[in-house]
């Protein structure tokens, strides 16, 4: 009869640490009491702590017993909340009551209850559980929304859910023990019908994995046990999954029900599978075991399997019923408990034991030593292994073969891999295709070898040494040939950053390194590669020349050729782009706009002056421009930044109107009139003509720089961004004013010079312009020498 064990079968976390707590409570108060410190509270659990007799019974002859409702637990006693955990209402009646609580609710579904009154409390959703109404788990997760949730166990309850509900936004929580396809059917139904629904996915992952593997266990057997107490919700489940798989299938809680019902029913031609609830405790389970394969022997074969002698140096075959996270326990068919020590099960302290062997799984053993006193025999696994691992490494170093192994410790001299069970040694010269100074960046990696040497050392004991570098340099030559057979000048590659040079960065393209220099890294200066890449970047590079001959590679960064060719197939006056500040000079700043250099003039940086364009942009800034001019054929860009509804003209004259009444301060004089400061950078003119209503010879004799004085707009021109001012038309007002208000009709006679003017600013400028040049030529002619 061949017996076999589910994965995951057993205890789950919850169920585990809440019986981990209940006997560390017991062992706590052992410890007073041996010490003479009285403990008298009395300790009780809040409903079965597992659906599991064996293990409730054992802990009520410790004095732990349970009790059903909250009120049943004496003032100031302990009470310890089960896994499926309580309502939010009960914690507060025992804090109350001044009883101290030792929570053991599973950390899942604690997480559901965090959920629920988030959503129920401040977010006002209404909550749905699927699961089982009456399982202490959903009566403990309805308790955190005010018992106000819907509560679906098939799919008929969702049909009353939508007779009673109509589209309002809802939370879907589920109980941690139900079938995943139940849930995901809910799921599915719900989402046709609200368009509000958030869906949290609270299946335990232990639960879904035991079923998936009893599931795959029964599927394949005669005969299938599911171990665990009548009252285990996940043990019904279980039952119900394998039993659809296995119609041989039967519900047991422990061996004594097997020995009484079934053990006619097994013959040795039968596969037989066990698979156990979550409150199933690991010797329950290891109990089935034996009660079933001692069916297969007589009792006079099973005497004389158990009274043989054993003896160290002797391999055994045993089954694994137990699993520590240090220690393996083994049936070896003798009355002495077989272990595995962790340290003799495997050369890597790195594995995990639970991957390295099975419960049920039949393994070979060396026994290591034989305790008559103890009652243990240790064990070794990994001996049997390095043996026959030795042989397939002799093959391998034989056939050349390569073979793989994860570096587990640095030595002296180098480092030790594990293949085949075996420790191989690979020196510090054999570790990489290049010298390697840190030998600390194998540690805990896979890495491919070669066996290069075997043999014995003076005590007898097999060496053996691995070269990775053999495999390495094999790989590169490979990967070389192909690169060059395909590589090409132009060509884009990603490549890694292998190496950092003062003059550049060594770029591993494959099995061949490339050199960028440090001018091609960025398209500002640079004073070290590491200022803009670091080893281990993946960046993309272009082959700008190739040697072959000398196996040397050049790269870039980008083509700039390629990327001018571009640039002049499509720039054009106007043509906005985002350039990078490439550098600076007094005159103005060069801008990479891709692939070509432009300049934007000081005079472009700003509308304000400026001594140094520094005080407007840096290297390395990222600048919006617009191409001003070009000249292809010199290769030449003149670039634009300002923006004219930034200029102070624009801003200026938005406010300003022809008629406008304003004050002005006085900036400049010069014969023909003033300029006066009318916003920020914008000045306007008053002319001579303007400035008074008698005659003056000269604008000084009346304005000076600094004074503030009332004038009127007369003229705004946007082509020539030029204002025309007049303090005359103010005072022509005033005098206007006296007139109208005088009694007298005598003739009043003029006592001022009034000049009628029909010009426009434009006109004094131009005139003045023009009278400049005049000046200008008959300076010239003056200094003119006279002809021979």
């Amino acid at each position: 009869m061949k017996i076999e064990i589910a994965k995951n079968a057993g205890f789950c976390f919850g169920v585990d640490r809440a019986v981990k707590i209940a006997y560390d409570c017991i062992s706590e108060k052992d410890k007073l009491s041996q010490n003479n410190l009285a403990d008298d509270s009395l300790i009780y659990t809040y409903g079965m702590l597992i659906h599991n007799t064996d293990v409730t019974n054992d802990l009520a002859k410790k004095g732990i017993s349970a009790i059903e409702k909250p009120c049943d637990a004496p003032f100031g006693s302990r009470v310890i909340i089960r896994a499926h955990g309580v309502p939010k209402s009960d914690i507060e009646y025992f804090k109350k009551n001044n009883i101290k609580l030792i929570d053991a609710t599973c950390p899942f579904v604690k997480k559901i209850h965090k959920i629920v009154l988030d959503e129920y409390i401040n977010k006002g959703r209404t909550i749905v559980i699927v699961g089982n109404p009456e399982h202490p788990e959903v009566i403990g997760i309805n308790g955190w929304c005010n018992n106000s949730a819907i509560i679906i166990s098939d799919e008929n309850d969702i049909n009353d859910m939508l007779l009673k509900l109509k589209d309002i936004p809802i939370s879907v929580v589920a109980q941690t023990t139900i079938r995943r396809q139940l849930f995901k059917k809910v799921e599915e139904i719900l989402k046709k019908h609200f368009t509000n629904a958030d869906f949290f996915d609270t299946i335990c992952s232990a639960t879904s994995e035991r079923q998936k593997s009893a599931a795959e266990l029964a599927a394949r057997v005669d005969m299938m046990f599911v171990v665990g107490g009548k009252n285990s919700s996940n043990t019904l489940k279980l039952y119900e999954v394998c039993k659809e798989l296995c119609e041989n299938t039967v519900h047991v809680e422990n061996s004594k029900i097997i020995k009484k019902q079934y053990n006619n029913l097994l013959n040795k031609k039968m596969k037989v599978g066990i698979t156990a609830g979550a409150s199933t405790p690991e010797s329950v389970i290891k109990e089935v075991y034996l009660t079933m394969a001692e069916n297969e022997m007589n009792f006079a074969e099973a005497l004389e399997e158990t009274l043989k002698p054993l003896k160290s140096g002797e391999v055994v075959k045993g089954v694994v019923i137990g699993i520590t996270p240090t220690e393996v326990q083994v049936d070896i068919g003798s009355k002495y408990d077989g272990v595995i020590p962790f340290d003799e099960l495997t050369n890597d302290p790195n594995d995990n034991i639970n991957d390295l062997v099975k419960i049920g799984e039949e393994v070979d053993v060396y026994i290591v030593h034989v305790s008559d006193r103890d009652g243990v025999v240790t064990l070794s696994k990994k001996k049997i292994d390095a043996v026959k691992g030795m042989e397939e490494l002799k093959a391998a170093f034989e056939n050349n073969e390569v073979l793989s192994g994860r570096v587990v410790e640095l030595v002296r001299g180098g480092v030790v891999t594990i293949a085949k069970g075996v420790r191989v040694f690979i020196p510090a010269s054999e570790c990489a295709l290049n010298y390697l100074s840190d030998l600390g960046v194998l540690l805990n990696t896979e890495q491919k070898f070669r066996i290069i040497k075997m043999d014995t050392d003076r005590r007898g004991r097999q060496r053996v040494v691995g070269s990775i570098k053999t495999v390495a340099k094999e790989a590169a030559d490979k990967a070389s040939a192909e690169f060059w057979a395909t590589a090409e000048e132009g060509k884009q590659y990603k490549g890694i950053v292998k190496s950092l040079t003062s003059f550049g960065a060594f770029i591993d393209l494959g099995g061949v390194d490339g050199l960028i220099h440090i001018s091609e890294l960025s398209p500002i200066r640079i004073s070290h590669p590491s200022e803009v890449v670091k080893v281990g970047d993946e960046i993309e590079v272009y082959i700008k020349e190739l040697d072959k001959e000398k196996n040397r590679i050049s790269l870039v960064r980008e083509l700039k050729e390629q990327k001018a060719a571009e640039f002049w197939k499509d720039a054009e006056i106007g043509k906005k782009y985002t350039g990078i500040v490439k550098s600076i000079t007094p005159f103005g700043a060069f801008v990479d706009i891709g692939g070509v250099d432009g300049l934007v003039h000081i005079s472009e940086l700003s509308w304000n002056r400026i001594k140094h364009p520094s005080e407007i942009v840096s290297v390395g800034q990222e600048l919006e421009v617009y191409i001003k001019d070009l000249d292809k054929d010199k290769g030449k860009v003149s670039l634009g930044y300002k923006k004219e509804e930034d200029s102070p003209w624009v801003k200026a004259v938005k406010d300003l109107h022809v008629g406008d009444k304003i004050q002005a301060k006085i900036v400049r004089i010069l014969p023909f009139g003033a300029f006066a400061e009318v916003a920020e950078y914008v000045d306007g003119l008053i002319h001579i003509s303007q400035i008074s209503n008698e005659r003056i010879n000269k604008p000084s004799d009346v304005l000076a720089i600094g004074d503030v004085v009332d004038c009127e707009i007369v003229e705004i021109n946007d082509d020539t961004k030029q204002i025309g001012l007049s303090m005359k038309a103010l005072m022509t007002d005033s005098l206007s004013d006296v007139t109208a208000d005088s009694d007298s009709n005598e003739e009043v006679l003029p006592n001022s010079y009034i000049e009628e003017t029909s010009f426009t600013l434009g006109d004094i400028l131009d005139s003045a312009e023009v009278s400049e040049d005049s000046d200008k030529k008959a300076s010239e002619d003056v200094n003119e020498e006279p002809e021979a």
